[in-house]
């Protein structure tokens, strides 16, 4: 007969590169390694590194940085490892992506939890904006990324009897066309 074992807790979070203590007035942010927020954030410019770091932190509410199960500290400095920026643009924008995503998930709460029609449309207006707010964002770092240029990429093409397809830029004005 096996013994019973008790269920495993699941695991705090764990963020490889910080570890958060509280002692009820002050956060305070462990770095492991030197040149953690290099590695994070991708700067040379310690300064750089740290603004990014706190500005992230600016937006949270404070429910949202005690130990526990709301606690998403980690968030930014994991989703903006995860983005992975290649330069100064791309790191805002990570900071800013970070941002816009937690208020959005919290304006979610917020229309979830409404009781009256005004609070929910006043809530589902935040979300809707704060929604298309990211997807901005998203579509602002893939231009950027790719230089502004898209790529269409054609997997099937029928071309009928007589007729004829053209592989290439095909240029419809200039000089010489009426």
């Amino acid at each position: 007969m096996k013994a019973k074992t008790k269920p495993k807790k699941p695991d705090q979070p764990r963020y490889d590169l910080f570890s958060f203590t509280n002692d009820g007035n002050t956060v305070a942010v462990t770095q492991h390694g030197k040149d953690a927020l290099e590695r994070i954030y991708g700067s040379k410019s310690p300064a750089v590194n740290d603004g990014l770091f706190n500005q992230g932190y600016m937006t949270l509410n404070p429910k949202e940085v005690e130990p526990g199960a709301n606690d998403v500290r980690g968030f930014f400095p994991a989703i903006v490892r995860d983005i992975e920026p290649r330069d100064a643009i791309e790191r805002m924008l990570a900071v800013q992506m970070a941002a816009t995503h937690v208020a959005l998930i919290r304006q979610g709460g917020r229309m979830a939890n409404a009781e009256q029609l005004p609070q929910f449309e006043a809530h589902e207006r935040a979300f809707n904006k704060l929604a298309r707010t990211y997807t901005a964002q998203m579509e602002a770092l893939r231009k950027h990324r790719s230089g502004g240029k898209q790529t269409v990429t054609v997997q099937h093409v029928n071309v009928s009897d007589g007729g004829q397809a053209i592989v290439g830029n095909v240029d419809t004005g200039g000089e010489g066309w009426q």
